[in-house]
């Protein structure tokens, strides 16, 4: 490595005529730049320059070395600007990853604005329900339904948080009784998501807070839109968010359970990997903030 930094002092050198001129381009002092040439001679074993008072001049060995070392650091320059121009303009691939839902006409939302405005932009979205490696995926960000991190490298970016609601259909009701209090909840089967939550925790205004321990029921599923699906069907007891089954509600599909009673809400986070980001993933990160702040998420689906 070292020796490919000493042709690129001798590639400016030669460029500007003196070592003094190179000295000041490369914010070294004049003897600095002399060592370099010595010790990039030394490892070629051949003389570069013919060295005088007033001028510099090549020698054969030198003016056969100069062009590669030149294209050399014209291709370091090129390289190193173009990653300027991905870490500052809003050019390239974004890949963001998000379930289903979220994939869908949210981040259509979101980012059309973003996308017009920069047609140099490109926009790949991974709408999957399951949970991918950043790293294998090559994922920009990772938008998910949990503030929990496997990965100390990684950088959480809140976006959201919806309440929560306890429901059932009047159908599974009818067969194992409406709950009363929180404890009766224990004995009722629960749908959960992928991973089974074996407790949670509900809060009242007026009363401590109750840490339940939930059983495990016949259905699983990482997609929420699975989930409700059931719970409509009368299979279980299930946690929605509030904003997403006020039909189902309104028309009596489902009840809600113990409504003075609050589950932890849902968190939508944006992850990334850095927390230094390209000015793209910075503008993206922005708009879903912009856009999940200011418009209710009425219809969102995990």
């Amino acid at each position: 490595m070292e020796k490919l930094n000493r042709m690129a002092v001798f590639a400016v050198v030669v460029s500007e005529g003196s070592l003094a001129a190179a000295a000041r381009r490369l914010g070294m002092s004049p003897s600095a730049v002399s060592q370099h040439l010595r010790a990039l001679e030394q490892a070629v074993g051949v003389p570069l320059l013919y060295r005088s008072t007033r001028k510099l001049t090549l020698t054969d060995a030198g003016a056969a070395f100069y062009p590669g070392c030149e294209a050399m650091l014209n291709h370091a320059q090129e390289a190193e600007r173009r990653l300027a121009e991905m870490r500052d303009t809003l050019s390239g691939e974004l890949r963001i990853s998000a379930t289903v839902g979220i994939g869908g006409e949210p981040l259509c939302s979101a980012l059309s604005p973003l996308l017009l405005q920069h047609p140099g932009l490109r926009l790949r979205i991974i709408a999957t329900d399951n949970v991918l490696d950043m790293i294998e995926h090559r994922i920009d960000i990772a938008l998910r339904f949990s503030s929990r991190l496997a990965d100390a490298s990684i950088i959480a970016h809140p976006l959201a948080a919806w309440p929560m609601v306890i429901c059932a259909a009047p159908g599974y009701l009818s067969r194992h009784g409406v709950p009363q209090t929180p404890q009766d909840l224990e004995q009722h089967r629960w749908i959960h998501g992928h991973v089974y939550q074996r407790h949670i925790e509900l809060r009242h205004p007026r009363e401590p807070p109750q840490t339940l321990r939930l059983t495990e029921g016949q259905v699983l599923s990482d997609s929420m839109l699975v989930i409700r699906a059931f719970t409509v069907a009368g299979m279980g007891v299930s946690l929605q968010p509030l904003h997403e089954i006020h039909q189902e509600l309104s028309s009596g599909q489902l009840m809600r359970l113990l409504p003075e009673w609050r589950a932890p809400s849902l968190k939508l986070t944006a992850l990334t990997l850095e927390r230094v980001l390209p000015e793209k993933n910075r503008q993206a990160l922005r708009a879903l903030r912009d856009y999940f702040a200011k418009i209710p998420p009425s219809g969102l689906a995990q």
